[in-house]
């Protein structure tokens, strides 16, 4: 089939919304022919990756669209981004008509970003409309707030009651969803709002997947329990709790943290670990994804503190490489992290997310044999989250809808 996708953000070289997009495309290619409108920052990347690819290309038809962008705004009002994000999906909207007059599509995909907010106008067109996978629908926990520091209890305090007004009055995104052939979701959250909100069904799959690493080896321990924690440093990543159920281990001295990334949070994050006693931290700052890789591969633990996210990348990413999982038991990570292969934290309270936090890495710290079967059970769960499976998925959704 021909298919129209709309795929903001694509990049081979790049995590997050970028890779997603990219895996998304490049495992759906073989089944159909994609022609694929994007953000033209995302040209120079893919341009590369045909040069040195050149059997691929043929298999692709990129569209490039350049963003409006104002950064001295957004510093000021980060939702301001979806006023320009808008503009943008307008005009690619214009341009799938004009397409579409040529190439007459079967299909047309809304596929990223993944926020619910902007659905875009594909489903404008007369042809059988799918989008996803699609989420946000979260509200960060409430009790949770103060932990964030003034500046993100504010914000995501402010998220969560627009977050909330949105999803029941938004005329836009209600729209898309009616005019939908099919929905996809990221999570179960997110689907069981979609019945709720709309009373339409919906497939889940997750908007993260791995690349197979089959080489890698798990690491066994010798020395201290090497941990590693991975993100942007802004206030909904929370690594403060981490540092906080740390620093109320009996075993941290037998503890090596590594901390991938930096941001807005960085140098009071730094200053709370002094102040905090917590000299075995080792801050890497932002890296390269290979280098990220090879510090995750070199550790034995990975733990993921975030309050607000749908299901990252780096989740996926360190199972496949063999890293039991402790995370918050909340979004996303909820559906992916299972007693196999990793421990989930509930949400109730500051002091008791602390405690578990603690007595959980306490628990894989004081036992290896324990940590080692969590390991074995992280690589069997990676392989529920190939690409390949994804788009599988995808195209039987495609089949479905036009009746093959």
């Amino acid at each position: 089939m021909k298919v129209l996708v709309n795929c903001y953000a694509c990049s081979p070289y790049m995590g997050s919304e970028p890779g997603m997009g990219w895996n998304f495309v490049k495992t759906l290619a073989p089944y159909h022919e994609l022609h694929i409108i994007t953000e033209s920052k995302f040209q120079s990347d893919l341009e590369q990756y045909f040069s040195e690819n050149p059997k691929e290309k043929d298999k692709f038809h990129f569209y490039f669209i350049q963003k409006e962008r104002h950064k001295t705004l957004r510093k000021i009002w980060p939702p301001s981004y979806y006023w320009f994000y808008k503009r943008w999906q307008l005009k690619a909207y214009e341009l799938a008509k004009k397409i579409d007059a040529i190439e007459h599509f079967d299909i047309v995909h809304q596929l990223n970003m993944v926020g619910y907010r902007e659905p875009g106008y594909l489903y404008k067109l007369d042809k059988p409309f799918v989008w996803g996978p699609m989420g946000g629908f979260n509200v960060t926990p409430w009790i949770l707030l103060p932990t964030m520091g003034t500046k993100g209890m504010v914000f995501y305090g402010m998220r969560n009651i627009i977050n909330i007004w949105q999803m029941k009055h938004s005329s836009r995104v209600s729209e898309a969803v009616r005019n939908s052939a099919a929905i996809i979701t990221a999570t179960k959250d997110d689907h069981d709002a979609v019945l709720k909100l709309w009373n339409k069904e919906n497939t889940v799959i997750p908007e993260v997947g791995f690349q197979n690493m089959e080489t890698c080896n798990i690491l066994k321990r010798e020395g201290k329990l090497k941990i590693c924690w991975s993100g942007l440093h802004i206030p909904r990543k929370s690594l403060n709790l981490l540092f906080e159920a740390l620093a109320n281990m009996p075993y941290k001295n037998e503890v090596e943290l590594h901390v991938i990334g930096e941001g807005e949070c960085t140098s009071k994050w730094k200053c709370m670990a002094e102040h905090l006693g917590l000299t075995n931290i080792i801050w890497h700052g932002w890296v390269e994804k290979k280098d990220a890789l090879r510090i995750m591969q070199q550790s034995h633990l990975f733990v993921i503190t975030s309050l607000s996210d749908a299901t990252s990348t780096v989740l996926l990413e360190a199972l496949s490489l063999g890293l039991p999982v402790i995370a918050t038991n909340h979004l996303g990570f909820a559906n992916v992290v299972t007693t196999d292969c990793g421990i989930k934290i509930d949400l109730h309270n500051h002091k008791q997310v602390i405690m578990d936090f603690a007595s959980a890495i306490s628990k894989v710290c004081k036992d290896e044999s324990f940590r080692l079967q969590l390991a074995n059970g992280a690589k069997k769960r990676a392989d529920d989250f190939s690409w390949e499976g994804k788009a599988m998925m995808i195209n039987k959704i495609y089949r479905e809808i036009v009746n093959i």
